[in-house]
């Protein structure tokens, strides 16, 4: 196990503190904007219920007394941020299900694409990294930052649908896209993660390339130190404490729904669902959705905040 710094508790406890609080911010401003825009912008939630035929006039008029629709947008805001403090986020209009439950069914499916489309960036985010900082070759250098550049360049909407036409193609058209088209998981991950790479393979690019002819790693190989993985790690760590941030806001991203990837391959999941009920007018479930990928996001931060000062080698020295 790696030793903690002495003076690493109380400053990382400060820096999460400062964190969390920033975050919880960040979450209350998403949470009321979303609010506000989708009562100012989205029309009467109510009006899809009764062109549908669901319900009547009179039924609806019921309705809207009894989730305080016709409340002031004020008070029906103090209403909604009170009851996201104490758990309740409300029902949905379409099936009057709790939002919690449906969020909750959503959770999985996310969380499964997020994490293997983590995995897949951070390591092909490393490789094309080391490989831009730290190759002898300049052919592989040039190679690995030029990938690093297309997969910041490339619309998520563009390669998924290419690795759709490209699957089809190859497999044929028959098996492949229909059971990639019906919830797998790979081919989604692939793309997410490709396109999570590039930002974390250009911060261990350039940090390798800055650290490479530093006075601390130029003194290491007048001792002898050579260029092998010893050489390369103490190259690399001080570089760490970057992309494990920038690894933390992918993994909110990533986590909190991917609207596009769930999209084009008909995967369910927290993104889709948010669009589905805006398009619906399902209030309650959107907020819901906003509300979880606030929370995801405000808890990851904190805990790459953290991550960062461990492996940060200045925090080991004084103050």
């Amino acid at each position: 196990m790696v030793p903690l710094p002495d003076r690493f508790l109380p400053r990382a406890l400060i820096s999460v503190l400062r964190r969390l609080g920033h975050g919880l911010t960040a979450a209350w401003a998403a949470v009321s904007l979303t609010f506000f825009s989708l009562r100012l912008a989205g029309g009467d939630p109510l009006a899809g219920l009764l062109a549908q035929g669901l319900v009547s006039p009179a039924q609806m008029e019921a309705l809207r007394r009894s989730l305080g629709f016709d409340l002031p947008i004020g008070e029906q805001y103090i209403r909604f941020l009170a009851g996201v403090l104490r758990g309740d986020l409300g029902r949905s209009l379409y099936t009057a299900r709790p939002v919690s439950e449906i969020v909750r069914e959503q959770i999985p499916s996310s969380l499964a694409l997020g994490s293997v489309a983590l995995a897949i960036g951070i390591l092909l985010g490393f490789a094309l990294g080391i490989g831009g900082g730290w190759a002898k070759h300049r052919w592989v250098a040039r190679f690995s930052e030029s990938l690093a550049v297309l997969s910041l360049s490339l619309p998520v909407a563009f390669t998924g649908i290419l690795a759709l036409w490209m699957v089809g193609n190859l497999a044929g058209r028959g098996g492949a896209s229909a059971g990639l088209a019906g919830g797998g998981l790979l081919v989604p991950a692939l793309v997410l993660g490709f396109a999570s790479s590039g930002a974390v393979a250009r911060v261990l690019g350039a940090g390798l390339r800055e650290n490479l002819t530093a006075p601390f790693l130029l003194a290491a190989r007048a001792h002898g130190l050579g260029r092998g993985p010893r050489l390369l790690w103490h190259a690399l760590r001080p570089s760490l404490a970057a992309a494990i941030s920038l690894v933390s806001l992918e993994a909110a991203f990533l986590f909190g729904g991917t609207v596009i990837t769930e999209t084009v391959f008909a995967r369910p999941g927290l993104g889709r669902l948010l669009v589905g009920s805006i398009l619906q007018g399902d209030y309650a479930v959107a907020q819901g959705v906003v509300v979880f990928a606030s929370l995801l996001y405000t808890l990851t931060q904190v805990a790459g905040d953290l991550a960062a000062h461990w492996v940060d080698p200045r925090w080991a020295g004084p103050s």
